[in-house]
């Protein structure tokens, strides 16, 4: 499927981007963290718990809330997926504001160029502000982007009010969403936007109206974007 917008190869004025698993490479890290922060968690209550595997850690990254809590949780402590966030969070962001570099290769360079050549760009991430905020200031998206939008955001609830968010700031005609997961999806369907799903073994999004593989040329190249 292929949007009229994506047809008519004229190119868009926004573009908004997922985060997690589509410019950060979560998966470096991110399995081994929160087992690190569910044994010590554990082991505080005194309770009893199965260590994920890096599949079943990874399966809920793009999620929110107790999506991404609560699976790791037996089954009569899942209400307590704050207090395991408590405790995880902040392992997160000291690994995010750690030095080392995780976003995917050419981010850095991509978003200065959308911004250089008049296109938008907007971020938007099923997270809340402590992890937004460490993304964006220890990975320096902030920099590099033009609006950053979470569920902790003024006017917002979901990530559907997030793209619709970003076109109200943007005042933009012609957005499209680039992300790699079913959430990021149904707010674009849900706006009438079209989808670029960034590919990925974790979900499978046939009825994207692109596939992105990755590469920043080839994803300009799709949006009948000015090439680096």
């Amino acid at each position: 499927m292929t949007s009229d917008l994506l047809r008519s190869r004229v190119p868009p004025d926004l573009v908004v981007f997922d985060v997690d698993g589509t410019l950060h490479d979560t998966f470096q890290w991110w399995a081994p963290v929160i087992r690190a922060g569910l044994q010590r968690f554990a082991a505080a209550e005194g309770m009893a718990v199965t260590m994920p595997t890096d599949t079943e850690a990874e399966a809920v990254v793009g999620m929110r809330d107790a999506g991404v809590w609560a699976p790791f949780l037996p089954e009569e402590h899942k209400h307590r997926w704050h207090d395991l966030r408590a405790v995880v969070l902040p392992m997160e962001v000291d690994e995010i504001s750690s030095g080392k570099d995780y976003l995917f290769p050419g981010v850095r360079q991509l978003l200065p160029h959308l911004r250089a050549i008049g296109v938008g760009t907007a971020l938007a991430s099923n997270c809340r502000s402590q992890y937004m905020n460490g993304m964006m200031q220890g990975q320096g998206l902030a920099a590099i982007s033009d609006h950053q939008f979470c569920l902790d955001s003024e006017n917002v609830d979901s990530k559907t009010d997030m793209l619709r968010e970003a076109q109200r700031v943007t005042g933009a005609e012609r957005p499209v969403m680039v992300g790699d997961r079913e959430p990021d999806h149904e707010a674009a369907v849900a706006l009438g936007w079209p989808f670029i799903w960034r590919e990925n073994t974790r979900c499978r999004i046939d009825d994207a109206d692109l596939i992105w593989r990755g590469d920043p040329s080839e994803l300009l190249m799709a949006l009948a974007l000015r090439p680096f």
